[in-house]
């Protein structure tokens, strides 16, 4: 057989919702489901049944089929809670067995550990012996102790048993996969020991049409050579991972500088309200917006396009598609040095960087680009042409060639 003649089953920690008889997927979702029905004759997709609080995301409806009979879509249960996985475990197992018996290509989006249904997935592909992709976005376990700062004792206590079992259980997943997806620089550099076939992925749904164009990137030269006050943007969930007070730490420092800027924050979390208590009482009331969700990705683009850097403060290591979607543009990307960033403007330039949770030296990188207008007018023009590197068709492409790898025939 050939390999556009094979079909691809995908086990996700995605979001599926039930609203009756719809089915729900997120947009961002939705545009990968049509990459890889471009590049496998068929999709089997498994996510999760969404949460109630899954409340900033852009559903689209799936009901009516719009992938084609190429595409199924299922959601499996719920079960981040241990009495929840032993619940449905026996049944959920069943389930993806039937499904990997029965594919030619495996892929599964581990990340955790309790209601981890991909690992459970790939475990149930080792015992029928079939080869599987294992594809990580971040790493999880640094996530989750960054998180215990302001944790109960418990839930610290906890976290120091389950930690170490979920990083040897992930190893022990990455050393029998075929091929390790690995996504972005920090998660590459992490997990690339414990699998010889590890490659570094990028995950972005832009399209040239999302491509900064020449004139907009020269009407925004023009802006910063006018020496208007600096437009600082970042656009990410209000919680604690993404740094949301050493932002505004930074941003503070910038007003006792005296150096003139407008930012603005535009996502949803549980960190947001106590952003805007802050803004509010403070310093900042006249010179930051925070607001909200922004479900019209047109109008996300336009708020980048219009701004003069994405500054970020992410915490832990991670790999978001926000600094690739300000690259695209033609909006310099500055904050805390990691892989991914670092990676992402190795070739073309486009970035600015600080050691991890150095605010000042973030305070003195963005008051230096103020001050020298021509170096950031050339850190707009080298992000827009790292950015004409990233488009989706090109990143879902080389990821369903690596998944190719691991491929085999299906015993149904």
């Amino acid at each position: 057989m050939t390999y556009d003649s094979k079909r691809l089953l995908l086990v996700t920690h995605v979001s599926l919702r039930l609203d009756g008889d719809r089915l729900l997927i997120d947009d961002q979702t939705a545009a990968g489901l049509r990459q890889w029905c471009r590049h496998f004759d068929a999709v089997t997709y498994y996510g999760v049944e969404a949460d109630a609080d899954d409340s900033s995301v852009t559903w689209v409806d799936v009901s009516d089929r719009p992938f084609g009979d190429r595409c199924e879509l299922h959601a499996l249960p719920r079960a981040y809670k241990p009495q929840q996985m032993a619940r449905s475990y026996r049944q959920t197992r069943a389930t993806l067995a039937r499904a990997i018996a029965s594919h030619h290509y495996l892929c599964f989006t581990i990340g955790g550990l309790v209601g981890d249904w991909p690992a459970v997935a790939a475990l149930e592909a080792s015992r029928q012996g079939r080869p599987y992709a294992a594809w990580l976005d971040r790493v999880e376990p640094a996530i989750i102790r960054q998180s215990l700062g302001n944790a109960s004792l418990k839930r610290r206590l906890g976290a120091s048993a389950t930690l170490p079992l979920m990083e040897r259980y992930h190893r022990h997943l990455l050393k029998r996969s075929r091929v390790a997806l690995l996504q972005g620089g920090d998660t590459f550099e992490h997990y690339r020991p414990w699998n010889e076939n590890s490659h570094c992925i990028y995950d972005t749904h832009t399209t040239a049409d999302d491509q900064i164009g020449p004139a907009q990137l020269e009407q925004k030269r023009q802006r910063v050579r006018s020496e208007q006050p600096l437009a600082i943007i970042y656009v990410g969930r209000a919680a604690e991972m993404k740094g949301p007070d050493d932002w505004l730490d930074v941003l503070e420092g910038l007003a006792r500088q005296n150096v003139p800027f407008q930012a603005r924050w535009i996502g949803d979390g549980p960190a947001l309200a106590d952003m805007r208590h802050r803004v509010d009482g403070g310093p900042l009331r006249d010179r930051v917006q925070l607001t909200g969700f922004e479900g019209d990705r047109d109008a996300v683009f336009a708020a980048l396009r219009a701004s003069d850097i994405v500054l970020y403060c992410h915490k832990t290591p991670e790999s978001p598609r926000s600094l690739i979607e300000a690259l695209v543009a033609g909006c310099p990307i500055v904050g805390y040095e990691t892989a991914y960033p670092r990676e992402l403007t190795r070739l073309r330039g486009g970035g600015a960087f600080a050691p991890q949770d150095d605010v000042e030296g973030l305070v003195a990188t963005i008051a230096r680009l103020h001050r020298d207008r021509a170096l950031l007018e050339r850190l707009v023009t080298a992000a827009a042409a790292s950015g004409s590197t990233y488009d989706e068709d090109t990143v879902y492409a080389a990821r369903a060639a690596l998944m190719q790898q691991a491929g085999s025939a299906p015993r149904q």
